[in-house]
């Protein structure tokens, strides 16, 4: 018998931005040496990254669906993580959580095309850039949050091989405008009400992007009347696009060779200046609004990218990622000699909080995240973290509360957490401790990553094939 050892070494991962999601699969290969895999090794940023013209919004078709009243009461979910990107409902009614013994009601449920691309609402309409598998095109489909009927779809053929799912950003709406990024880095944006094109732009063509393995998983950000992307590519590494017209109102050059990652644009404002921070893969970087580069690092470099950046004071930021990286502190600082960041330590994730694919909330002065499965004995809990006091721990749900790598939210002072096989559990925090206070599975799928939206008392879920509308409003006092 040969003296050989057969390695078979799956490593999963989904990302997301987010995001967006992704799964890797190590190539097995009989060595006689042990490697370890990493994301850049299994060849599937060539697979995904094919450059065939694409037509974007070419196809466009309308339903026989009647128009959402236009003075409902509207409970805006705009985009990735919400209002703020920050993954908290302040505005959510009270929910309930006290569920007859089949769940809460469901309002309705649609097919979708494979993957984990999550919805957005506004002008009780929902956005949802899907994929159909028959058509082999990217879609952006819209419907009524009423009933779940569909209005419009705006599709371009875009052939694409399975890899892990095909969908994984959310898309942004606002000033009766939708942005959307797809799987290839094509971009659309169109009239929120009529699905009219106004304007698309191929991101690998015209600004020499990179596609990252398993697709792209970056969603766009709508600030004021721009929108704001990073192509991370030869000719430009962050853009800002007027909303309307899709002209370049500025555009950086990309010196420092940073390459798209999973995550995605966040608004921030550090020593009172508001500025875009993008984690990209080779650093991080912060751009006032008129497209200047203040500050960047590449202190810490993890091979994939998903969760964004945190901020948590007004010159630090939580950072993490999957593969065991861990998570780490950055600090800006700003004074008479400019801008700088510095990494002031880093944890791997047995010893800090960390995340896998969701961003982190931080919320009245804690840091929640669930840990990744490569936490040791907190893996897929979720913890909560004082800032002040990293890397230490405060409180964990328990090994009887583990969640996998799905979405969870902030709304009605509890935490909703939807877990890889789409049970939705709610849990309280308080006095350093978390309560379950519910648990009931509402998705029939599997991998449920999407991120949640809540609109109301309405809450919208995915797996990987479907999405589902339930109904949260609390019925008893």
């Amino acid at each position: 018998m040969r003296d050989r050892l057969i390695i078979a070494l799956f490593t999963g991962i989904y990302l997301a931005a987010a995001a967006a999601g992704i799964v890797a699969f190590a190539t097995v290969t009989p060595s006689r040496d042990i490697t370890r895999s990493l994301p850049d090794m299994d060849g599937a940023e060539t697979r995904a990254a094919a450059i065939d013209e694409v037509t974007i919004g070419e196809n466009f078709q309308r339903f026989p669906i009647a128009d959402p009243e236009a003075d409902a009461e509207d409970y805006p979910w705009p985009g990735f993580r919400g209002p703020r990107r920050d993954n908290i409902a302040d505005n959510a009614p009270p929910l309930g959580h006290d569920w007859p013994p089949d769940g809460p009601p469901l309002r309705w449920r649609i097919s979708l095309g494979e993957g984990y691309a999550a919805p957005v609402v506004a002008k009780q309409r929902v956005y949802v850039l899907d994929y159909l598998e028959e058509e082999k095109a990217d879609a952006l489909r819209c419907f009524s949050l009423k009933d779940g009927g569909e209005l419009w779809r705006r599709s371009y053929y875009n052939d694409i091989r399975r890899n892990h799912g095909k969908s994984r950003t959310v898309p942004a709406v606002a000033a009766d405008t939708v942005v959307t990024i797809g799987p290839r880095a094509h971009v659309m944006a169109v009239d929120a009400l009529s699905g009219d094109l106004l304007w698309t732009r191929d991101m690998i063509r015209q600004d020499g992007t990179e596609i990252p393995q398993w697709y792209t998983g970056q969603c766009p950000l709508i600030d004021g009347d721009r929108a704001i992307l990073a192509p991370a590519g030869d000719n430009a590494l962050l853009l800002a696009i007027n909303l309307r017209t899709g002209d370049t109102i500025w555009s950086l050059p990309n010196h420092l060779g940073l390459k798209m990652s999973h995550s995605s644009v966040m608004i921030m404002t550090l020593h009172e200046v508001k500025q875009y921070v993008y984690a990209g893969l080779g650093g991080i970087i912060g751009v006032s609004m008129d497209g200047e580069l203040l500050w960047s690092s590449r202190d810490w470099q993890p091979p994939v990218w998903a969760p964004s950046p945190v901020q948590i004071s007004q010159d630090r930021l939580f950072l993490t990622a999957g593969y065991g990286m861990g998570s780490a502190l950055l600090q800006v600082t700003h004074d008479q000699n400019g801008w700088q960041a510095a990494l002031l330590d880093k944890w791997k994730p047995t010893l800090a909080p960390a995340a896998e694919q969701q961003t982190p909330i931080f919320h009245h002065g804690m840091l929640f995240t669930i840990q990744p499965k490569d936490a040791g004995a907190r893996r897929a809990q979720l913890v909560a973290a004082d800032p002040s006091r990293l890397p230490d721990i405060v409180a964990a749900s328990g090994r009887e509360m583990r969640f996998g790598i799905g979405p969870f939210l902030l709304a009605d002072d509890k935490f909703w957490i939807l877990d890889d096989d789409g049970q939705l559990s709610i849990l309280a925090f308080q006095d350093n401790a978390f309560t379950l206070l519910g648990r009931h599975r509402v998705l029939p799928g599997v991998d449920s990553w999407g991120p949640i939206a809540l609109a109301g008392d309405l809450m919208l879920v995915r797996d990987s094939t479907s999405m589902a509308c339930l109904e949260l409003k609390r019925t008893n006092p």
